[in-house]
């Protein structure tokens, strides 16, 4: 059953994965909040890739409600499977031209990555300073 704490914890997570890619975004796109130096294209490919590695990062965060994504974190090799996996998926989906004309992508630099990488991992970040605020006040 999701309670009102879990429920909290998805909205929070939610904004938390939503302002990164929204940044993301603004980054390249020239004008907006911060004024990109990009164009369309590679604005909605930092967009996608940091909502993906999100959901990535997000992965350790789901393994409990309080206890820190951080302990025993690499018990679960399946899930380093999945998420080697899904990372080799969504560096295809960048590079492979006949997958940038099926999603709309555009190559990404290996800045461009390591800038989706830091922005998407303020999700696993962020809930960590909640599940510590959380055991702190139990």
């Amino acid at each position: 059953m999701i309670d009102r704490e879990m429920q909290g914890g998805i909205i929070f997570v939610g904004l938390v994965m939503a302002v990164a890619t929204l940044v993301a975004l603004d980054l390249r796109l020239p004008g907006g909040f911060i004024g990109g130096d990009g164009d369309i294209g590679q604005a909605r490919t930092m967009a996608f890739t940091t909502l993906v590695l999100a959901q990535l990062f997000n992965c350790f965060n789901s393994r409990s409600d309080r206890a820190s994504a951080f302990g025993r974190m690499f018990t679960n090799r399946l899930l380093w499977l999945a998420i080697g996996v899904a990372l080799a998926l969504q560096a295809a989906v960048v590079h492979a031209p006949f997958l940038q004309d099926a999603f709309s992508t555009v190559p990404l630099s290996l800045a461009d990555w390591l800038l989706c990488g830091a922005l998407a991992s303020t999700v696993l970040w962020a809930d960590e300073a909640r599940k510590l605020l959380l055991r702190r006040s139990a």
